[in-house]
């Protein structure tokens, strides 16, 4: 294995169990908001690596999957695009990770929206109140973006206090979610941050500083952000940091596309599906979708208008048994001919990843 992509890209094939094309991996980096990749990152286990490159290319994609098939690590299944990890790419998976540790806090699901924005706001936040504290008033703004500009003015107009006081507090904000990471992470974390007389590094710059592959600063990078999103989250007292988050916690349920937010506003109007699909011109297969996403980001949503108790505990039992996700094969098992694929990706949505 050359480099640390490939071995996401292997982890990934690993977790589909050959029940997915290899273009699915395509979707999950990129983090289509498609009802099937969102679905997928939750019944597969890969809601951790969702969204965490962008700008991931098919041609990286088909470039990594040659060269995981020519040296072995994956087998060809009877699809002609998917594939399963041989045993020696589960082998050469797990030496890899040892020297180059998969990412513990990662969360591309939760964080992929608010990551770029919260370290865009931090980042560029830090640089103004470095430079005011310095009593340099010109400079260049690291953060081209002009929301995150607009923010920023926002915040220091709300927060009139002595701008050296504000840098205290925001250095001992950082320095109480730092403390809990790992020398790495803090390291790449540091050099990321511009201020007076300094430019943040790039990824290549500090992989070269040191002696490692540029994937693997830039996803121990979001390990590193998305840990402090979890603490923040999780009641760690950061007033400060807090707020370059809130707009997003308080959007409704951020994990939820907007469209199928739409959809939940309606469903607990008590419409049913039929009704919402017409309300909103919409296929009523495509409100189910959104049905399915909301059981995926909240296990304890109610699906007993949808599928009855005994439905349920069938379904539930042909995926055990069966050990798969596929639903052709979970519906044929089921006794009940009558249970329809939108009920088996209900139970299944429940159940969660896996």
């Amino acid at each position: 294995m050359n480099n640390y992509l490939q071995a996401i890209i292997l982890y990934a094939i690993k977790k589909f169990q050959g029940e997915r094309s290899i273009y699915a991996i395509y979707h999950m980096l990129q983090g289509k908001k498609s009802s099937q990749t969102i679905q997928d990152a939750h019944l597969f286990g890969l809601t951790d690596i969702f969204g965490t490159i962008p700008r991931f290319t098919r041609k990286q994609l088909n470039q990594n999957i040659e060269h995981l098939f020519k040296h072995d690590l994956i087998n060809l299944t009877d699809k002609s695009d998917a594939y399963e990890i041989s045993m020696q790419g589960e082998g050469m998976l797990v030496d890899y990770f040892k020297n180059n540790p998969f990412p513990t806090y990662i969360n591309g699901w939760k964080y992929h929206n608010i990551t770029p924005v919260f370290w865009g706001r931090l980042n560029l936040l830090i640089q103004t109140i470095s430079h005011i504290v310095h009593n340099e008033r010109r400079f260049y703004p690291i953060q081209r973006n002009p929301k995150i500009q607009f923010f920023v003015k926002d915040f220091l107009h709300a927060n009139r206090q002595d701008r050296a006081l504000i840098a205290q507090h925001l250095y001992d904000e950082l320095i109480s979610l730092l403390e809990n990471q790992s020398d790495m992470k803090r390291d790449i974390f540091i050099w990321k941050l511009t201020g007076v007389n300094r430019i943040g590094l790039t990824f290549e710059q500090i992989a070269k500083r040191k002696g490692v592959e540029e994937e693997y600063v830039r996803f121990t990078f979001l390990d590193s952000l998305h840990q402090m999103l979890a603490e923040m989250e999780t009641g760690k007292d950061c007033p400060l940091l807090s707020t370059l988050t809130n707009d997003w916690r308080r959007s409704g349920n951020p994990h939820l596309t907007q469209s199928t937010q739409t959809t939940l506003r309606y469903i607990q109007e008590g419409k049913n599906l039929g009704e919402i699909a017409e309300i909103r011109g919409l296929k009523v297969n495509t409100i189910e979708d959104h049905l399915v996403e909301i059981v995926l980001s909240d296990k304890r949503f109610p699906i007993s208008d949808y599928v009855t108790i005994e439905d349920e505990r069938e379904i539930d039992e042909a995926i055990k048994e069966l050990g798969t996700k596929k639903l052709k094969a979970i519906k044929q098992m089921v006794d009940n001919k009558q249970i329809s694929f939108f009920q088996i990706r209900l139970v299944l949505a429940k159940i969660g990843d896996g």
